[in-house]
């Protein structure tokens, strides 16, 4: 958990909005969220859990 005043000091330095850090934080935060809901492919960056959620994200893979 981060506090709220964190990214009130971040996004707010001196009563103006920092448009390019919130754009950052924004994007930043939108490749963590598709990461997170992707399916697995099994490669060393989205690997899966298990060989069964490999084969249901993706049945036309072969074996090995």
């Amino acid at each position: 958990y981060i506090p709220s005043f964190f990214f009130q000091h971040l996004i707010y330095s001196s009563n103006h909005l920092n448009y390019s850090l919130v754009w950052a934080l924004l994007d930043t935060l939108s490749r963590e969220l598709q990461a997170l809901v992707e399916h697995p492919n099994g490669t060393k960056t989205n690997p899966a859990t298990t060989c069964k959620e490999l084969l249901l994200a993706h049945p036309d893979l072969p074996d090995g």
